[in-house]
Protein backbone atom coordinates (compact mmCIF):
# COMPACT_ATOMS: atom_id res chain seq x y z
CA UNK A 1 0.00 0.00 0.00
CA UNK A 2 1.00 3.64 -0.36
CA UNK A 3 1.16 6.38 2.26
CA UNK A 4 1.94 9.81 0.82
CA UNK A 5 3.50 8.05 -2.17
CA UNK A 6 5.66 5.92 0.12
CA UNK A 7 5.40 2.22 -0.73
CA UNK A 8 4.77 0.47 2.58
CA UNK A 9 4.84 -3.28 3.16
CA UNK A 10 6.85 -3.99 6.34
CA UNK A 11 6.15 -1.85 9.38
CA UNK A 12 7.72 -1.72 12.84
CA UNK A 13 5.74 -0.17 15.70
CA UNK A 14 7.13 0.89 19.09
CA UNK A 15 4.44 0.77 21.77
CA UNK A 16 2.24 -1.40 19.58
CA UNK A 17 0.04 -2.59 22.48
CA UNK A 18 -1.60 0.76 23.18
CA UNK A 19 -5.14 1.29 21.94
CA UNK A 20 -4.18 3.97 19.42
CA UNK A 21 -1.21 2.08 18.04
CA UNK A 22 -3.13 -1.20 18.05
CA UNK A 23 -5.93 0.23 15.89
CA UNK A 24 -3.38 1.60 13.44
CA UNK A 25 -1.59 -1.77 13.33
CA UNK A 26 -4.88 -3.48 12.45
CA UNK A 27 -5.38 -0.98 9.64
CA UNK A 28 -2.06 -2.04 8.10
CA UNK A 29 -2.75 -5.73 8.67
CA UNK A 30 -6.12 -5.40 6.92
CA UNK A 31 -4.38 -4.03 3.83
CA UNK A 32 -1.92 -6.91 3.72
CA UNK A 33 1.15 -5.36 5.35
CA UNK A 34 3.45 -7.29 7.68
CA UNK A 35 3.48 -5.67 11.10
CA UNK A 36 6.21 -6.08 13.72
CA UNK A 37 6.34 -4.39 17.08
CA UNK A 38 7.53 -3.98 20.63
CA UNK A 39 5.66 -3.39 23.87
CA UNK A 40 6.69 -4.00 27.43
CA UNK A 41 3.53 -5.96 28.34
CA UNK A 42 1.26 -8.31 26.40
CA UNK A 43 -1.98 -6.37 26.50
CA UNK A 44 -5.40 -7.40 25.22
CA UNK A 45 -4.61 -5.34 22.12
CA UNK A 46 -1.41 -7.35 21.60
CA UNK A 47 -3.41 -10.58 21.70
CA UNK A 48 -5.76 -9.23 19.03
CA UNK A 49 -2.81 -8.23 16.85
CA UNK A 50 -0.98 -11.54 17.28
CA UNK A 51 -4.13 -13.41 16.27
CA UNK A 52 -4.15 -11.31 13.09
CA UNK A 53 -0.51 -12.08 12.27
CA UNK A 54 1.53 -9.34 13.92
CA UNK A 55 4.96 -10.32 15.28
CA UNK A 56 5.50 -8.73 18.70
CA UNK A 57 8.29 -8.98 21.26
CA UNK A 58 8.17 -7.85 24.89
CA UNK A 59 11.81 -7.32 25.82
CA UNK A 60 13.94 -4.72 23.99
CA UNK A 61 15.87 -6.58 21.32
CA UNK A 62 17.13 -4.75 18.27
CA UNK A 63 17.92 -8.05 16.52
CA UNK A 64 14.18 -8.75 16.27
CA UNK A 65 13.64 -5.75 14.01
CA UNK A 66 13.77 -7.08 10.43
CA UNK A 67 16.24 -5.55 7.97
CA UNK A 68 13.58 -4.81 5.34
CA UNK A 69 11.43 -2.43 7.41
CA UNK A 70 9.89 0.34 5.28
CA UNK A 71 8.75 2.65 8.08
CA UNK A 72 8.87 2.85 11.87
CA UNK A 73 5.93 4.24 13.88
CA UNK A 74 6.13 5.15 17.56
CA UNK A 75 3.89 6.56 20.25
CA UNK A 76 4.87 9.52 22.46
CA UNK A 77 4.45 7.11 25.40
CA UNK A 78 7.84 5.65 24.39
CA UNK A 79 10.60 7.54 26.27
CA UNK A 80 12.84 9.52 23.96
CA UNK A 81 15.93 7.76 25.35
CA UNK A 82 14.53 4.24 24.83
CA UNK A 83 17.32 2.07 23.40
CA UNK A 84 15.42 0.63 20.42
CA UNK A 85 14.22 4.09 19.40
CA UNK A 86 17.74 5.50 19.51
CA UNK A 87 19.18 2.63 17.45
CA UNK A 88 16.39 3.00 14.87
CA UNK A 89 17.14 6.70 14.56
CA UNK A 90 20.82 5.92 14.02
CA UNK A 91 19.86 3.55 11.18
CA UNK A 92 18.17 6.44 9.40
CA UNK A 93 14.96 4.49 8.89
CA UNK A 94 11.86 6.58 8.04
CA UNK A 95 10.27 7.20 11.44
CA UNK A 96 6.89 8.74 12.23
CA UNK A 97 4.70 9.42 15.21
CA UNK A 98 1.31 7.71 15.16
CA UNK A 99 -0.29 11.13 14.63
CA UNK A 100 1.78 11.66 11.48
CA UNK A 101 0.38 8.45 9.96
CA UNK A 102 -3.19 9.41 10.85
CA UNK A 103 -2.54 12.75 9.18
CA UNK A 104 -1.69 10.82 6.00
CA UNK A 105 -4.89 8.74 6.19
CA UNK A 106 -7.46 11.48 6.96
CA UNK A 107 -7.24 13.26 3.57
CA UNK A 108 -7.98 9.99 1.77
CA UNK A 109 -11.41 9.47 3.36
CA UNK A 110 -14.34 11.58 4.54
CA UNK A 111 -13.20 12.08 8.13
CA UNK A 112 -15.34 12.55 11.25
CA UNK A 113 -13.10 13.58 14.15
CA UNK A 114 -14.12 13.71 17.81
CA UNK A 115 -12.14 16.10 20.00
CA UNK A 116 -12.46 17.27 23.59
CA UNK A 117 -11.18 16.76 27.11
CA UNK A 118 -13.79 14.08 27.88
CA UNK A 119 -16.08 11.72 26.00
CA UNK A 120 -14.01 11.22 22.83
CA UNK A 121 -13.90 7.43 22.99
CA UNK A 122 -17.58 7.06 23.84
CA UNK A 123 -18.81 9.29 21.01
CA UNK A 124 -16.39 7.65 18.56
CA UNK A 125 -17.70 4.24 19.64
CA UNK A 126 -21.33 5.35 19.35
CA UNK A 127 -20.72 6.73 15.86
CA UNK A 128 -18.94 3.52 14.87
CA UNK A 129 -21.79 1.36 16.16
CA UNK A 130 -24.36 3.50 14.31
CA UNK A 131 -22.31 3.30 11.10
CA UNK A 132 -21.91 -0.47 11.48
CA UNK A 133 -25.64 -0.91 12.13
CA UNK A 134 -26.38 1.19 9.04
CA UNK A 135 -23.97 -0.94 6.91
CA UNK A 136 -21.79 2.02 5.92
CA UNK A 137 -18.39 1.53 4.25
CA UNK A 138 -16.03 2.95 6.88
CA UNK A 139 -13.01 2.63 9.13
CA UNK A 140 -13.00 3.58 12.82
CA UNK A 141 -10.23 3.83 15.38
CA UNK A 142 -11.47 4.09 18.97
CA UNK A 143 -9.55 4.84 22.15
CA UNK A 144 -11.02 1.91 24.06
CA UNK A 145 -12.26 -1.60 23.37
CA UNK A 146 -15.95 -1.76 22.46
CA UNK A 147 -17.82 -4.49 24.27
CA UNK A 148 -19.40 -7.22 22.13
CA UNK A 149 -17.06 -6.33 19.25
CA UNK A 150 -14.06 -6.95 21.57
CA UNK A 151 -11.99 -4.57 19.50
CA UNK A 152 -11.26 -0.87 19.04
CA UNK A 153 -10.87 -1.07 15.26
CA UNK A 154 -13.79 -1.23 12.83
CA UNK A 155 -13.61 -1.72 9.09
CA UNK A 156 -16.54 -2.42 6.82
CA UNK A 157 -16.77 -2.79 3.06
CA UNK A 158 -14.59 -0.62 0.85
CA UNK A 159 -14.07 2.27 3.27
CA UNK A 160 -15.12 5.73 2.20
CA UNK A 161 -15.42 7.28 5.66
CA UNK A 162 -13.11 7.47 8.69
CA UNK A 163 -14.28 7.90 12.30
CA UNK A 164 -11.42 8.82 14.59
CA UNK A 165 -10.58 10.43 17.91
CA UNK A 166 -8.77 13.75 17.58
CA UNK A 167 -6.54 13.86 20.64
CA UNK A 168 -5.29 17.21 21.88
CA UNK A 169 -2.20 15.67 23.50
CA UNK A 170 0.96 16.65 21.64
CA UNK A 171 -1.29 18.78 19.39
CA UNK A 172 -2.14 15.63 17.44
CA UNK A 173 -5.54 16.88 16.27
CA UNK A 174 -4.04 19.85 14.46
CA UNK A 175 -2.42 17.49 11.94
CA UNK A 176 -5.70 15.98 10.72
CA UNK A 177 -7.75 16.82 7.64
CA UNK A 178 -11.31 16.87 9.00
CA UNK A 179 -14.62 17.07 7.17
CA UNK A 180 -16.95 16.97 10.20
CA UNK A 181 -15.88 17.58 13.78
CA UNK A 182 -17.13 17.41 17.35
CA UNK A 183 -15.78 19.25 20.41
CA UNK A 184 -17.11 17.78 23.64
CA UNK A 185 -15.40 19.89 26.31
CA UNK A 186 -12.31 21.96 27.00
CA UNK A 187 -10.76 21.66 30.44
CA UNK A 188 -7.26 22.10 31.87
CA UNK A 189 -5.21 19.03 30.98
CA UNK A 190 -1.94 18.21 29.23
CA UNK A 191 -0.54 21.41 30.70
CA UNK A 192 2.92 19.95 30.22
CA UNK A 193 2.23 20.64 26.54
CA UNK A 194 0.06 23.77 26.67
CA UNK A 195 1.24 25.49 29.89
CA UNK A 196 -2.15 27.15 30.49
CA UNK A 197 -5.86 26.95 29.62
CA UNK A 198 -5.69 29.85 27.16
CA UNK A 199 -3.09 28.04 25.06
CA UNK A 200 -5.23 24.89 25.15
CA UNK A 201 -8.28 26.86 23.97
CA UNK A 202 -6.21 28.39 21.18
CA UNK A 203 -5.39 24.87 19.96
CA UNK A 204 -9.06 23.85 19.99
CA UNK A 205 -9.90 27.06 18.15
CA UNK A 206 -7.32 26.21 15.51
CA UNK A 207 -8.77 22.69 15.23
CA UNK A 208 -12.27 24.11 14.75
CA UNK A 209 -11.12 26.49 12.02
CA UNK A 210 -9.57 23.59 10.09
CA UNK A 211 -12.88 21.66 9.86
CA UNK A 212 -14.25 21.81 6.33
CA UNK A 213 -17.96 21.20 6.86
CA UNK A 214 -20.09 20.83 9.99
CA UNK A 215 -18.74 21.36 13.48
CA UNK A 216 -20.77 20.32 16.52
CA UNK A 217 -19.85 21.73 19.94
CA UNK A 218 -21.33 20.92 23.34
CA UNK A 219 -23.57 23.74 24.52
CA UNK A 220 -21.38 24.23 27.62
CA UNK A 221 -18.22 24.88 25.61
CA UNK A 222 -17.35 28.54 25.15
CA UNK A 223 -15.15 28.85 22.10
CA UNK A 224 -15.31 32.11 20.18
CA UNK A 225 -14.50 31.39 16.56
CA UNK A 226 -15.23 33.17 13.29
CA UNK A 227 -17.14 30.24 11.87
CA UNK A 228 -20.63 28.75 11.86
CA UNK A 229 -20.98 26.20 14.65
CA UNK A 230 -23.79 23.90 15.69
CA UNK A 231 -24.50 23.09 19.33
CA UNK A 232 -25.77 19.94 21.03
CA UNK A 233 -26.89 19.33 24.58
CA UNK A 234 -29.85 19.15 26.93
CA UNK A 235 -31.36 22.64 26.55
CA UNK A 236 -33.83 23.62 23.84
CA UNK A 237 -31.58 26.52 22.84
CA UNK A 238 -29.18 24.00 21.26
CA UNK A 239 -29.39 23.05 17.60
CA UNK A 240 -30.05 19.47 18.66
CA UNK A 241 -31.03 18.46 22.17
CA UNK A 242 -32.22 15.56 24.29
CA UNK A 243 -35.28 16.01 26.49
CA UNK A 244 -38.03 14.10 28.30
CA UNK A 245 -35.29 12.00 29.92
CA UNK A 246 -36.51 9.14 32.15
CA UNK A 247 -35.48 5.74 33.46
CA UNK A 248 -37.19 2.54 32.32
CA UNK A 249 -36.11 -0.97 33.28
CA UNK A 250 -32.41 -0.20 33.51
CA UNK A 251 -32.26 2.00 30.41
CA UNK A 252 -32.32 5.76 30.05
CA UNK A 253 -35.12 6.72 27.68
CA UNK A 254 -35.12 10.11 25.97
CA UNK A 255 -36.37 12.06 22.98
CA UNK A 256 -34.35 14.12 20.51
CA UNK A 257 -35.32 17.25 18.66
CA UNK A 258 -33.05 18.79 16.04
CA UNK A 259 -33.73 22.36 15.01
CA UNK A 260 -30.87 21.96 12.54
CA UNK A 261 -32.33 18.91 10.77
CA UNK A 262 -36.00 19.65 11.59
CA UNK A 263 -36.37 16.10 12.94
CA UNK A 264 -37.87 14.66 16.11
CA UNK A 265 -36.97 11.18 17.39
CA UNK A 266 -38.95 9.69 20.28
CA UNK A 267 -38.25 6.91 22.77
CA UNK A 268 -34.55 6.30 22.29
CA UNK A 269 -33.24 3.70 24.76
CA UNK A 270 -29.65 3.93 25.99
CA UNK A 271 -28.15 1.36 28.36
CA UNK A 272 -25.01 3.37 29.21
CA UNK A 273 -25.67 5.17 32.50
CA UNK A 274 -25.21 8.87 33.24
CA UNK A 275 -26.36 12.19 31.83
CA UNK A 276 -22.96 12.59 30.17
CA UNK A 277 -23.82 9.62 27.97
CA UNK A 278 -27.08 11.27 26.89
CA UNK A 279 -24.95 14.20 25.74
CA UNK A 280 -22.56 11.81 23.98
CA UNK A 281 -25.43 10.07 22.22
CA UNK A 282 -26.91 13.41 21.15
CA UNK A 283 -23.63 14.38 19.48
CA UNK A 284 -23.43 11.06 17.65
CA UNK A 285 -27.06 11.33 16.53
CA UNK A 286 -26.41 14.83 15.16
CA UNK A 287 -23.70 13.51 12.82
CA UNK A 288 -25.80 10.48 11.86
CA UNK A 289 -28.73 12.69 10.87
CA UNK A 290 -26.45 14.93 8.81
CA UNK A 291 -25.22 11.85 6.94
CA UNK A 292 -28.79 10.72 6.19
CA UNK A 293 -28.82 7.62 8.37
CA UNK A 294 -32.48 6.82 8.89
CA UNK A 295 -34.23 7.13 12.22
CA UNK A 296 -34.95 3.41 12.62
CA UNK A 297 -31.27 2.56 12.21
CA UNK A 298 -30.28 5.26 14.70
CA UNK A 299 -32.79 4.01 17.28
CA UNK A 300 -31.67 0.42 16.78
CA UNK A 301 -28.01 1.39 17.25
CA UNK A 302 -28.57 3.53 20.36
CA UNK A 303 -30.67 0.77 21.94
CA UNK A 304 -28.01 -1.87 21.23
CA UNK A 305 -24.92 0.26 22.01
CA UNK A 306 -22.83 -2.14 24.12
CA UNK A 307 -20.57 0.37 25.86
CA UNK A 308 -16.81 0.48 26.30
CA UNK A 309 -14.49 -1.50 28.48
CA UNK A 310 -13.18 0.60 31.35
CA UNK A 311 -16.13 3.02 31.16
CA UNK A 312 -18.34 2.32 34.18
CA UNK A 313 -17.49 -1.31 33.50
CA UNK A 314 -19.20 -3.76 35.88
CA UNK A 315 -16.59 -6.44 36.63
CA UNK A 316 -18.23 -8.23 39.57
CA UNK A 317 -21.86 -8.32 40.68
CA UNK A 318 -21.93 -10.22 43.96
CA UNK A 319 -24.40 -10.86 46.74
CA UNK A 320 -23.09 -8.05 48.92
CA UNK A 321 -20.65 -6.12 46.76
CA UNK A 322 -20.33 -4.78 43.25
CA UNK A 323 -17.06 -3.89 41.57
CA UNK A 324 -16.66 -1.43 38.69
CA UNK A 325 -13.61 -0.32 36.72
CA UNK A 326 -13.30 3.05 34.99
CA UNK A 327 -10.69 4.92 32.95
CA UNK A 328 -11.36 8.31 34.60
CA UNK A 329 -8.09 10.19 35.06
CA UNK A 330 -9.22 13.83 35.30
CA UNK A 331 -11.17 15.40 38.21
CA UNK A 332 -14.21 16.14 36.04
CA UNK A 333 -14.30 12.51 34.88
CA UNK A 334 -14.13 11.32 38.49
CA UNK A 335 -17.02 13.65 39.37
CA UNK A 336 -19.04 12.34 36.43
CA UNK A 337 -18.34 8.75 37.47
CA UNK A 338 -19.39 9.48 41.06
CA UNK A 339 -22.63 11.15 39.92
CA UNK A 340 -23.51 8.25 37.61
CA UNK A 341 -22.98 5.71 40.41
CA UNK A 342 -25.01 7.81 42.85
CA UNK A 343 -27.84 7.90 40.33
CA UNK A 344 -27.71 4.12 39.91
CA UNK A 345 -27.28 3.36 43.63
CA UNK A 346 -28.52 6.31 45.73
CA UNK A 347 -28.47 4.35 49.00
CA UNK A 348 -25.11 2.57 48.61
CA UNK A 349 -21.62 3.43 49.86
CA UNK A 350 -18.59 3.71 47.58
CA UNK A 351 -14.87 3.02 47.77
CA UNK A 352 -12.64 4.72 45.17
CA UNK A 353 -9.32 3.03 44.39
CA UNK A 354 -7.46 5.63 42.37
CA UNK A 355 -4.15 5.44 40.52
CA UNK A 356 -3.07 8.97 39.52
CA UNK A 357 -1.78 9.18 35.95
CA UNK A 358 1.27 11.37 35.21
CA UNK A 359 3.23 13.51 37.66
CA UNK A 360 2.47 16.65 35.67
CA UNK A 361 -1.31 16.09 35.68
CA UNK A 362 -1.22 15.34 39.40
CA UNK A 363 0.75 18.52 40.04
CA UNK A 364 -1.40 20.86 37.94
CA UNK A 365 -4.77 19.46 39.07
CA UNK A 366 -3.98 18.33 42.64
CA UNK A 367 -6.57 20.53 44.38
CA UNK A 368 -9.29 19.50 41.93
CA UNK A 369 -8.39 15.82 42.37
CA UNK A 370 -8.57 16.26 46.14
CA UNK A 371 -12.04 17.82 45.91
CA UNK A 372 -13.33 15.08 43.59
CA UNK A 373 -11.93 12.24 45.70
CA UNK A 374 -13.12 13.70 49.01
CA UNK A 375 -16.74 12.89 48.08
CA UNK A 376 -16.24 9.13 48.21
CA UNK A 377 -16.93 7.12 51.39
CA UNK A 378 -13.45 5.59 51.29
CA UNK A 379 -10.44 6.58 49.20
CA UNK A 380 -7.45 4.38 48.47
CA UNK A 381 -4.58 5.87 46.47
CA UNK A 382 -2.02 3.83 44.58
CA UNK A 383 1.33 5.24 43.50
CA UNK A 384 1.37 7.63 40.55
CA UNK A 385 1.63 5.90 37.16
CA UNK A 386 4.45 7.75 35.39
CA UNK A 387 3.86 6.65 31.76
CA UNK A 388 6.25 8.77 29.70
CA UNK A 389 7.33 11.08 32.55
CA UNK A 390 10.17 11.36 35.03
CA UNK A 391 9.26 12.04 38.68
CA UNK A 392 8.67 15.63 39.81
CA UNK A 393 10.12 16.38 43.22
CA UNK A 394 7.44 16.46 45.91
CA UNK A 395 4.65 15.18 43.65
CA UNK A 396 3.61 11.85 45.13
CA UNK A 397 0.41 10.03 46.00
CA UNK A 398 1.21 10.69 49.67
CA UNK A 399 1.24 14.43 48.90
CA UNK A 400 -2.07 14.16 47.06
CA UNK A 401 -3.57 12.13 49.91
CA UNK A 402 -2.71 14.90 52.38
CA UNK A 403 -4.95 17.27 50.39
CA UNK A 404 -8.01 15.01 50.50
CA UNK A 405 -10.58 16.15 53.07
CA UNK A 406 -11.78 12.76 54.26
CA UNK A 407 -10.76 10.77 57.32
CA UNK A 408 -11.31 7.42 55.58
CA UNK A 409 -8.32 7.69 53.21
CA UNK A 410 -5.36 5.35 52.65
CA UNK A 411 -2.19 4.98 50.60
CA UNK A 412 -1.47 1.40 49.49
CA UNK A 413 0.63 -0.63 47.11
CA UNK A 414 -1.17 -3.00 44.78
CA UNK A 415 -0.21 -5.97 46.95
CA UNK A 416 -1.45 -4.20 50.09
CA UNK A 417 -4.73 -3.42 48.36
CA UNK A 418 -5.34 -7.08 47.52
CA UNK A 419 -4.40 -8.11 51.05
CA UNK A 420 -6.80 -5.57 52.58
CA UNK A 421 -9.81 -6.07 50.28
CA UNK A 422 -11.69 -7.99 52.97
CA UNK A 423 -11.52 -4.91 55.23
CA UNK A 424 -13.36 -2.67 52.74
CA UNK A 425 -16.88 -2.33 54.10
CA UNK A 426 -18.38 -0.20 51.32
CA UNK A 427 -21.02 -1.70 49.03
CA UNK A 428 -19.38 -0.73 45.75
CA UNK A 429 -15.69 -0.72 44.82
CA UNK A 430 -14.39 1.23 41.84
CA UNK A 431 -10.88 1.13 40.39
CA UNK A 432 -10.13 4.41 38.64
CA UNK A 433 -7.26 5.53 36.43
CA UNK A 434 -5.58 5.47 33.02
CA UNK A 435 -2.37 3.63 33.97
CA UNK A 436 -2.03 -0.09 34.61
CA UNK A 437 -4.66 -0.29 37.35
CA UNK A 438 -6.82 -2.34 34.98
CA UNK A 439 -4.46 -5.27 35.59
CA UNK A 440 -6.02 -5.50 39.04
CA UNK A 441 -9.45 -6.28 37.59
CA UNK A 442 -9.15 -10.06 37.67
CA UNK A 443 -7.22 -10.27 41.00
CA UNK A 444 -9.82 -8.04 42.72
CA UNK A 445 -12.71 -9.95 41.16
CA UNK A 446 -11.23 -13.30 42.24
CA UNK A 447 -10.69 -12.06 45.80
CA UNK A 448 -14.28 -10.82 46.01
CA UNK A 449 -15.59 -14.14 44.73
CA UNK A 450 -13.51 -15.89 47.38
CA UNK A 451 -14.75 -13.63 50.19
CA UNK A 452 -18.41 -13.96 49.19
CA UNK A 453 -18.31 -17.73 48.62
Amino acid sequence: MKLNNIEVQNIYMLGIGGVGMGALAQYFLYYGCQVYGYDRVRSEICEILENKGAKIHYLPNITLIPDDIDIVIYTPAIPIDFEELQIIKNKNLPIYKRSDILAMITPQLETYAVAGSHGKSTITAMLSHIWYTAHRDFIAMIGAIVKDYENNFFINGEPKEFIVEADEYDKTFLKFTVDTGIITSIEPDHLDIYKNLDALKDAFREFAHKIKNEIWIDENVILHIDKNINTYGLSNSSDIYAYNIRLDDGATVFDIYSNYHQIKIENLHLHAAGMHNIRNATAAIAIALSKNINIDQIKKAINSYPGLKRRLDLIYNGKNKKYYDDYAHHPTEIDTLFDALKTLYPDKTFCAIFQPHLYSRTLYLADDFATSLSKWDRIILLDIYPAREQPIEGVTSEWLLSKINNNNKYLMSKDELLTNLSNISEDILVTIGAGDIDRLREPIKNKLIEYEA
